[in-house]
């Protein structure tokens, strides 16, 4: 046989089946929703990523285009500068010294380019023709260093400066653009400013912006595009947010989606299904048996199995209201049943001791008129233990000891013989209660021991039950007389015929008795239901 769902192979309990089954419905519906529908948010929350990814490969693909344009700002300028610079030239090594040449073309250098910069015309000397107010060429830019041009940042990284050389290796100018003009020259129009933009050339920088504020959540952007043929490196580094404010809300939204969708299935199931069986639960706990009906609570939004479920309610109480009723007549009936017999048992039973009484006292025969009493005695018992039962029944608490062993003893005085009228019956009982079978054996042990010392003669009888029993729920009975004594003056056939009854007793109160011949006790353990209030 297979093992049960919630168990293993083992027989062991699943810990994780019965933990998920001590939720709550409303926590189960929204763990199962949520898990439901989480491969759908992962996707989108998937594809959100991709697309905050591809901004982000954009952005620096935007970066290197803008980089790339101002590396050709600052390429063009060197370029358009050399071409003039080289055009005028030769024009300048075959003019005369007083030639316009020299000057036209620093004005032409200044109008062309956007860029300020200044220059020194030498036109293959070493001295320079004409040069931009206040500029001296750097003596170490007039020396050939094997190559037509040379481009270098001074070491302040103040300027970038360049030479030109003819094929000879004489100078024929020399360049020097300003670091603020190559910063305004790079600045692209309507882009922020929050970058560092700077010129490299070994070990010497030239800052041309710095605007760059880095942080633990700002994602660095970083570039670099070639200048004059790699002789200079143009770097820049800027901060973008790692995810823009539209890109997380982009990222987000399947995750808050996915949680609304669970929330909204969590609400709806809660109010239209949950919260209605709550209700409806404790209005059933709170109902009674005698209740005509069920208060069964309104739902404004219920769904219509509720509203069936408690209209259910109402008609199968309502049946039970009836079965009650019924029950309850029916009990009542069997109550006034059980009295009227226990009536007629116990008038049944003293009109046979009556009758009893009768026969003994019209009898002429003693022996004959003593063996009608010793019937009736214990026809008394009998009624005895029947009155005192139908005194407890309404109660249901059995029949009371005191109340039955008190009146028994009264019987059996009233009906002791002559030579036995003077003898005493003392009583030591505490209250406790037994069924009726152990009532009539009590009842029957009793008038057993008292009648047979009646017939010995004795003057006196003592009857005791206290709980000093030997377990729980039980209670030690005495019987202490001269006639249960070794030696005692009784008839031998009397005594054997009261040694074998009064054992056939005790096996039926399931007890050893004890006796104490010394004494004159016997003694034995009885089972009580309770020990009554005094």
């Amino acid at each position: 046989m297979s093992p049960a769902p919630d168990e293993t192979a083992t027989g062991a309990p699943r810990t994780g089946a019965s933990k998920f089954a001590r939720l709550s419905t409303g926590l189960k519906m929204l763990l199962i929703m949520s898990l439901a529908l989480l491969p759908l948010g992962f996707l989108a929350l998937l594809a959100s990523v991709q697309t905050a990814q591809e901004n982000s490969r954009k952005r620096v693909e935007d970066t290197q285009a803008r980089l790339e344009i101002k590396a050709q700002r600052i390429n063009s300028s060197l370029s358009r500068s050399a071409l003039t610079i080289r055009a005028a030239s030769a024009a300048l090594a075959a003019a005369p010294a007083d030639s316009r040449i020299c000057e036209a073309t620093l004005q032409r250098l200044a109008r062309a380019h956007p860029l300020p910069g200044r220059y020194a015309l030498f036109g293959g000397d070493k001295e320079p023709r004409c040069a931009s107010p206040g500029f001296i060429p750097p003596a170490q830019l007039l020396d050939w260093g094997g190559k037509r041009s040379r481009v270098e940042l001074s070491e302040a990284g103040d300027a970038l400066r360049f030479a030109l050389y003819d094929e000879n290796g004489g100078v024929e100018g020399v360049g020097e653009f300003p670091r603020n003009g190559l910063a305004d020259l790079t600045y692209i129009d309507g882009t922020p400013g929050d970058f560092d933009l700077e010129l490299m050339q070994g070990q010497r920088r030239m800052l041309l912006r710095d605007g760059y504020q880095g942080g633990p959540l700002v994602q660095t952007v970083r570039a670099q595009a070639p200048l004059a043929d790699n002789r200079l490196q143009l770097k820049i580094a800027l901060s973008a947010p790692p995810v823009s404010a539209t890109e997380f809300l982009m990222m987000m939204l399947p995750l808050l989606m996915w949680a609304f969708a669970g929330a909204i299935a969590w609400f709806l199931v809660n109010s239209l299904l949950l919260r209605p069986l709550s209700r409806m639960q404790r209005a059933v706990a709170a109902y009674r048996p005698g209740d005509r009906e069920l208060a069964m609570p309104r739902f404004r939004t219920p769904a219509r199995e509720i509203v069936e479920l408690g209209d259910a309610f109402n008609r199968v109480t309502r049946t039970v209201a009836q079965h009650e009723a019924d029950l309850e007549a029916a009990v009542e009936r069997q109550s006034r049943l059980v009295r009227e017999v226990h009536h007629r048992v116990k008038n049944n039973l003293q009109v046979v001791a009556s009758l009893l009484n009768l026969h003994a006292r019209g009898s002429k025969n003693e022996d004959v008129a003593a063996a009608y009493a010793s019937i009736q005695r214990r026809v008394d018992a009998l009624a005895v233990v029947h009155r005192n039962h139908y005194a407890e029944l309404e109660e249901n608490r059995g029949v009371s000891l005191r109340s039955l062993i008190s009146e028994l003893g009264a019987n059996l005085r009233a009906t002791a013989p002559a030579s036995a009228s003077a003898m005493m019956i003392r009583l030591d009982v505490e209250p406790y209660h037994v069924n009726q079978d152990i009532a009539v054996s009590v009842a029957f042990l009793l008038t057993e021991i008292v009648e047979f010392a009646m017939f010995c003669e004795v003057r006196d009888v003592t009857i005791g039950l206290s709980g000093k029993g030997g377990g729980q729920g039980m209670a030690r009975l005495s019987i202490q007389s001269d006639a249960l004594k070794a030696g005692a003056p009784c008839d031998e056939t009397l005594t054997e015929r009261f040694n074998r009854i009064v054992t056939g007793l005790s096996r039926q109160l399931r007890s050893a008795i004890e006796r104490d011949e010394d004494e004159g006790r016997y003694s034995l353990d009885i089972a009580v239901l309770d020990k009554a209030e005094l």
